[in-house]
C-alpha cells in the first residue's frame, strides 16, 4: 500500500508537471509505456510463458508492437496472449495521445501566430506603437515613402486582434503595395511586447495616442519602455509621436529629449488653421507640403555653394525650390535675406519630387525678363473681421495666432454654445493686434445664424464643439462632423442668398467627410487627423523635418501666403517661372509654386508647388503666388 503523502507528492509533480505543457505531458507517457512493458516483460517471463530467448528481446518485442510497428506474437499460452493485449491497448492509448499532443502543439502555434504574438526578425524597418484612427493615413504615406526601397517594412504592435488590423490597413492599401506590413498584438508600454517588433533594429518608430487616452500616460509610458530597456541598442533611437495633452511635453523630454521627436497637436493645427482662416486654398498647398505625393521638403549639402548668397542659390536649380539653410548649428532660417551667404557645413533646404532630384542647372536654359517684374510698392494690410462658429480645446492657441498673424485693429466674434467659450474668451486679454467679442448661439440652428451681421465679416472660421452646453454626453467624431457640416451648409446658403464676399474655412475630424460637401473657391478645409497624420510620416522619416514645420508654421517666422500675380509681374505676356521668382526675391520672398484662378476650369489642378524653372505661363489677374513671406501685405 503505498503512502497517502507519497501519493500527493506523485500528483503534484504530476500537476506540476503537466503545467508545462506538452513535454510534461510526454514525460509522464513515457515513464507510464517504459513501467508497462518493463512489468509486463518481467511478468512473462518469470511465469515462463515467454517465447523469446531473454527478457530485453521480450520487452522490446512489446516496445515496437505497441506503437503498431510491428504485430505482438500469438504464440505462448492464454496468459501471455492476454499480456501482450494489455501491452498492446497501452500503446494504443498512448499513441493517441501522442497524436493529440501533436494536434494540439500544431494547433497553438497556429493561434499563435494567428493571435500576433511571435517575434519578427526586420532591419531598418518603421515600427507603429498602438492604434488610433490616424494610422491608417499614416501606413499610406509610409507606403509611399518606401516605394522605391525594395524589401521595406512597416510593423505595428497595439493592444488589438492581429486579424482585423490586417483586415482594415489592407482594406486602405493598393493590392500592388510592395511595403510588407506585419501586425503584431501587445502591449507597447511592456518591454517584452516591443521584443516581438525588433525594436532595435527599427530605422525610426511612430507612437500613437489611443483615443481613450488623451493624457499621455501611455505614450510616457512606451516611451520610458523604449529607452530604458536593459537591453536596449547603443545608438539613439528616433521615436516620433503626437500629443494632445501639452502637460505632458516636458515630461517626455526629461525622459529622452534627444531620441524623441514630439507634435504638439493643437499647436500644430491651430498654426495651420490660422494661417489657412486667412487665406482660402492654403490647405492644399500644406497638404501638398507633408504628404508623399508630389513635392516634400529634402535636404542637401552642396559645399561647391560655399559663400554663395540666398539669391544666388535660390536661382541656382530649376526643378527645385530652394527655401532655406539649416546652419551647422542646426538652426533653421527659411526665406532668409537675399544675401545671406551660405556657411561651410551648412545645408540648403530644398522642396523637390525627391532627395535625388535636388541638382543644379548645368547652364540657363531661361533668362530673367526684368522688364516686367513689378516694382510697385506694396500697400499695408488692412484690418480684419473673422467670425468664428464654434470652439473647442486648441481655439485659445488659434486666437493667439491669428494675433500675431493679423493686422492692428482686427477683430474676432466668437459665437458658440460650448460650455467654456464665455469664460475663456472674458479672460483672454493677452492679445496685441484684435480684439475679442463672444455671443451665445447654436451655430447648427439656421435662425440663429441669420440673426448674425455679415457685413464687414472678411473670414468664417467653423470649430467643432466638444462640449455643447446642455449635453453631458461626449460626441462622437462623426456627430462632430456632422455638425460642422450642417453650419458649412447653412453659412454657405446665407453668403449666397446674399452675396457676401467672406471666405470660409472649416475643421473636419475625419477625411471622408470632407467629400460630402461641394466647396466653393473661396472655402477651404483644415482635416486636422490627416494633416497629424502626415506630418507624423514625415518626421518619421527624416527627423530634421520637426525644427523645420515648427519654423514654416511659426507666426513670427516667414510662413506660407497666397498674394496676387500683379504684385511681382506684369501680366498682359507670357513669362518663365524664374522671373516670377527673381521677382519674388527682390521683395524678400521666396517663390515656390502658384495658384491659378480656379474659374479656368480647364486645368485640372489650379494649384502647383515647385514648377520647373523654365515652364512658361500665361497669368491672369486673379492668379496667385504661393511664396515665404514675413507678412501677407498686398
Amino acid at each position: 500500500m503505498i503512502p497517502s503523502s507519497l501519493l500527493e507528492r506523485i500528483r503534484y509533480l504530476f500537476d506540476n508537471t503537466l503545467s508545462k505543457g506538452p513535454m510534461g505531458l510526454l514525460f509522464w507517457l513515457a515513464l507510464f509505456v517504459s513501467i508497462v512493458i518493463i512489468t509486463v516483460s518481467i511478468f512473462v517471463w518469470t511465469m515462463g510463458v515467454s517465447s523469446k530467448s531473454s527478457i530485453l528481446e521480450q520487452a522490446y518485442l512489446y516496445m515496437i508492437s505497441s506503437f503498431g510497428a510491428a504485430d505482438a506474437d500469438t504464440d505462448g499460452t492464454w496468459l501471455f496472449r492476454f499480456a501482450s493485449l494489455f501491452v498492446m491497448f497501452s500503446g494504443i492509448f498512448v499513441m493517441g495521445t501522442l497524436i493529440s499532443i501533436l494536434t494540439t502543439t500544431i494547433d497553438g502555434k497556429i493561434n499563435q501566430l494567428r493571435r500576433g504574438r511571435s517575434r519578427i526578425i526586420e532591419s531598418d524597418h518603421t515600427i507603429i506603437l498602438g492604434w488610433s484612427e490616424e494610422i491608417l493615413v499614416l501606413i499610406k504615406e509610409l507606403v509611399i515613402a518606401n516605394d522605391n526601397h525594395p524589401n521595406s517594412c512597416i510593423t505595428i504592435l497595439a493592444d488589438a486582434d492581429k486579424i482585423e488590423m490586417e483586415d482594415k490597413i489592407h482594406a486602405v492599401l493598393d493590392a500592388k503595395c510592395k511595403t510588407r506590413i506585419v501586425c503584431r498584438s501587445g502591449n507597447p508600454a511592456l518591454i517584452l511586447d516591443l521584443d516581438l517588433v525588433s525594436i532595435n533594429t527599427a530605422k525610426s518608430i511612430v507612437i500613437l495616442e489611443s483615443a481613450d487616452d488623451t493624457s499621455g500616460l501611455s505614450i510616457m509610458k512606451t516611451i520610458l519602455a523604449i529607452v530604458n530597456n536593459p537591453n536596449r541598442r547603443i545608438e539613439p533611437y528616433h521615436i516620433v509621436t503626437a500629443v494632445d495633452n501639452p502637460k505632458i511635453i516636458d515630461s517626455i523630454k526629461l525622459i529622452s529629449e534627444d531620441e524623441v521627436e514630439i507634435i504638439y497637436k493643437g499647436e500644430f493645427i491651430s498654426k495651420i488653421e490660422a494661417q489657412t482662416l486667412l487665406q482660402a486654398g492654403l490647405s492644399s498647398v500644406i497638404t501638398d507640403l507633408l504628404d508623399f505625393e508630389g513635392d516634400e521638403i529634402y535636404f542637401q549639402k552642396q559645399p561647391e555653394l560655399t559663400g554663395k548668397s540666398y539669391k544666388e542659390i535660390a536661382l541656382s536649380y530649376d526643378t527645385s525650390a530652394v527655401i532655406g539653410f539649416i546652419t551647422n548649428k542646426g538652426d533653421v532660417l527659411l526665406n532668409p535675406t537675399p544675401d545671406t551667404k551660405l556657411g561651410t557645413n551648412d545645408q540648403i533646404i530644398a522642396i523637390s519630387n525627391d532627395d535625388d532630384t535636388i541638382i543644379m542647372s548645368d547652364k540657363k536654359n531661361s533668362t530673367i525678363i526684368e522688364d516686367v517684374i513689378s516694382h510697385e510698392a506694396l500697400k499695408a494690410p488692412k484690418p480684419i473681421n473673422i467670425l468664428m462658429l464654434g470652439w473647442n480645446h486648441n481655439s485659445l492657441a488659434l486666437i493667439q495666432h491669428l494675433s500675431d498673424s493679423t493686422p492692428k485693429g482686427s477683430k474676432i466674434v466668437v459665437a458658440a454654445n460650448c460650455a467654456d467659450s464665455k469664460l475663456q474668451v472674458e479672460k483672454f486679454t493677452a492679445l496685441t493686434n484684435l480684439t475679442l467679442e463672444h455671443i451665445e448661439i447654436d451655430p447648427t440652428e439656421r435662425s440663429q445664424l441669420e440673426g448674425l451681421t455679415y457685413d464687414n465679416v472678411d473670414h468664417v472660421a467653423i470649430l467643432p464643439c466638444y462640449n455643447v452646453i446642455g449635453n453631458n454626453k461626449p460626441l462622437t467624431l462623426s456627430q462632430l462632423d456632422a455638425n460642422t457640416l450642417v453650419t458649412l451648409l447653412n453659412i454657405q446658403h446665407i453668403r449666397q442668398k446674399n452675396d457676401y464676399p467672406l471666405t470660409i474655412t472649416s475643421e473636419i475630424l475625419d477625411l471622408k467627410n470632407r467629400i460630402l460637401v461641394n466647396s466653393a473657391d473661396n472655402d477651404d478645409f483644415v482635416v486636422s487627423d490627416h494633416l497629424i497624420s502626415l506630418a507624423l510620416a514625415q518626421v518619421s522619416e527624416n527627423k530634421a523635418l520637426g525644427p523645420v514645420f515648427d519654423t514654416l508654421f511659426n507666426p513670427y517666422n516667414s510662413e506660407i501666403y497666397l498674394k496676387p500675380i500683379t504684385n511681382y509681374v506684369k501680366i498682359g505676356q507670357p513669362i518663365n517661372f524664374l522671373t516670377v521668382v527673381a521677382a519674388g526675391l527682390q521683395q524678400n520672398e521666396t517663390v515656390i509654386g502658384y495658384r491659378l484662378n480656379s474659374e479656368n476650369t480647364d486645368i485640372e489642378n489650379n494649384t502647383v508647388l515647385n514648377p520647373d524653372k523654365n515652364s512658361v505661363l500665361d497669368f491672369s489677374a486673379k492668379d496667385k503666388i504661393i511664396v515665404l513671406a514675413e507678412n501677407g501685405g498686398s
